[in-house]
């Protein structure tokens, strides 16, 4: 039998982000050893491999060449049931199951910032100090040790937010200072051209980027704790999210296709506003252009991905399908939630008016 444990083991630590100095530390043997493995100049000495099989939770056998496809599958599975829970779980189900998924793969950076991302809201939730340090340790050991930048950054931006929810701004701005500031990100250094004759999809891609980006901040906005929630500030949040709409109108034309899902949810946040300001014709005006867009949304989520926007300034770019970069609902539509939204106590007094009845009609027959 042809054995190739080192190609294993180089596969299993590259795909964990660990180097070969971590590994060697971990069980006991020079780097130099390590190396020789995956080079395939030697093998471990019987007595490592329990300690090899530990340090990836693996068996024996994946580690010796068996079942290695049926650990990956696995691993796969339980990332997509933790996207799945992220968008219709309970935070106690999030939590559940993301220590089942982590007890059974430390080693997986991916599960470790998962656990600590569900550990942060369900801190959100009790305030439970108790949970602060476990949520730290998992983000700076992803922090330190994990290779892949998405994983990385994204346990960075939940060590700001426990931070700055803490009360530890100085531990926040640490946190951060690690990453990288906006002008040398990826985007704005290909459209700057790298000769290969795409430099107009890149730009296209980082104005699509950038609009997103100042799209969301903006709509964000209204929701700061700076920002008092009172009668005098209700205009001007009106007014931030009616510009977050212009801008994405501005720059994806009437053929928004995925961001009739950035507009549907300024709408309804509007529609929160002018309820509350007691302007009914106004809270219908919003509903039903939330309306509009969120079942536009999801006629587009079923039938515009691979389709080209069709703007000025977005032609180059296509609706992509979703993948690491592009996250989208998938258990529910987008118009599923607002209904959710619309059974909120605030709409009661408009509730049996005509045109309330018709803005969750339209709603429903969009709804899965």
């Amino acid at each position: 039998m042809n054995i190739e444990i080192g190609t294993i083991i180089r596969k299993l630590r590259t795909e964990n982000n660990i180097t070969q100095d971590t590994l060697a530390t971990a069980i006991g043997v020079t780097p130099q050893a390590i190396s020789r493995w995956e080079s395939e100049g030697g093998y471990p000495d019987i007595e490592l491999l329990p300690a090899l099989a530990d340090f990836f939770s693996v068996s024996t056998d994946e580690l010796l060449g068996y079942k290695l496809s049926k650990r990956e599958e696995e691993l796969a599975g339980i990332k997509k049931e933790a996207h799945r829970l992220a968008e219709v779980g309970t935070i106690e189900e999030r939590v559940a199951f993301a220590r089942k998924a982590f007890s059974r793969y430390p080693g997986d950076f991916e599960i470790k910032e998962n656990l600590a991302v569900c550990l942060y809201h369900l801190w959100c939730d009790t305030q439970n100090d108790d949970l602060i340090k476990e949520i730290e340790n998992l983000c700076s050991s992803v922090v330190a040790e994990c290779k892949d930048s998405d994983t990385r950054y994204d346990a960075i931006n939940v060590l700001v937010c426990l931070y700055g929810a803490t009360g530890q701004s100085e531990k926040a701005l640490q946190a951060v200072n690690l990453c990288t500031p906006m002008k040398y990100c990826r985007e704005f250094a290909k459209s700057a051209g790298i000769g290969d004759g795409n430099t107009e999809l890149y730009i296209q891609d980082e104005i699509d980027k950038l609009t997103d980006a100042l799209g969301s901040a903006i709509s964000a906005y209204p929701l700061s704790d700076d920002i008092p929630n009172d009668p005098s500030t209700w205009d001007r949040k009106i007014e931030m999210l009616n510009i977050s709409n212009r801008l994405y109108l501005m720059v994806y034309g009437d053929n928004l296709m995925f961001y009739h899902h950035r507009l549907a949810h300024n709408y309804w946040l509007i529609s929160t506003y002018r309820m509350a300001q007691g302007r009914a014709a106004d809270t219908f005006a919003a509903l039903e252009s939330m309306c509009h867009h969120a079942v536009e949304y999801d006629r587009s989520y079923a039938n515009d991905h691979g389709k080209p926007y069709t703007s000025v300034l977005t032609d180059k770019l296509i609706y992509p399908e979703p993948g690491k970069d592009f996250h989208e609902l998938t258990e529910h539509s987008q118009c599923w939630y607002m209904l959710d939204r619309m059974e909120n106590q605030r709409y009661d007094p408009i509730r049996q008016d005509p045109r309330f009845i018709s803005v969750i009609e339209g709603l429903k027959r969009s709804a899965r």
